[in-house]
């Protein structure tokens, strides 16, 4: 008979409390039917999903984005804010993830002349072309290279530069955008900036030789001025 009462009791306590957790957690009475979306009694209640950790990643960049280009990404942040110490940075974070890409070097060269470092781009423009990317990319940094060593006045490199570029629009122009006629021009003006240089290398040179015949004449005539003292 005490079993039976103490059964009994244990069961009112636990009617008790599923009535306040209820009350607790919706504010009314608890309904009379159990609800599906409300835990049961002594039950830990439900936490709510966490929210998402950022874009879904994925190493091949097909169903997210991967490590790689999320680093490309920072960099062209900073990039755009022209805090270009962090986009060198981020970019050869890129190229740490993945030396084998071009995209990286590329951005790279373009980070380190807007952080007027062009040597070190020129460099790393010179790796880019061995990588591995797209047509129009390749024929981008064939650009960005002739177009830097001609800014360099590095006059002869920049004209073969330029060549190259026509060069490689003309083998892949089934792939590779670009502009044909760009090299043409550039090379016509290289080769007068070259003939002006060399006029005026022996233009300069006359100069220098009449500049010193008239040193030595004046010389010659203040010897002669003494001794007619």
């Amino acid at each position: 008979m005490a079993s039976r009462l103490l059964v009994a009791s244990l069961v009112t306590s636990s009617l008790a409390l599923a009535g306040t957790a209820f009350g607790q957690g919706a504010g009314a009475a608890a309904p009379a039917k159990p609800d599906a979306a409300k835990p049961a009694a002594g039950a830990a209640a439900p936490t709510a999903p966490a929210p998402a950790a950022g874009p879904m990643k994925d190493p091949e960049n097909k169903k997210g984005i991967s490590p790689y280009m999320e680093a490309i990404k920072k960099g062209e942040d900073s990039f755009v804010a022209r805090d270009f110490p962090s986009a060198v940075t981020a970019f050869q974070d890129a190229i740490k993830l993945d030396a084998s890409k071009m995209l990286g070097f590329y951005r790279l060269g373009e980070a380190q002349l807007a952080a007027g470092k062009p040597e070190e781009a020129e460099a790393v423009w010179n790796v880019a072309l061995n990588k591995d990317g797209p047509a129009d990319l390749k024929a981008k940094v064939h650009f960005v290279l002739a177009d830097l060593r001609e800014r360099q006045r590095k006059l002869p490199e920049a004209k073969e530069a330029w060549g190259k570029y026509a060069q490689f629009l003309k083998d892949q122009a089934a792939d590779a955008k670009g502009y044909p006629g760009t090299p043409e021009e550039r090379q016509k003006v290289i080769e007068r900036r070259l003939k002006d240089e060399k006029d005026y290398a022996a233009v300069k040179e006359r100069i220098i030789k009449r500049q010193a015949e008239r040193e030595k004449e004046a010389a010659n005539n203040a010897k002669k001025d003494k001794l007619n003292r």
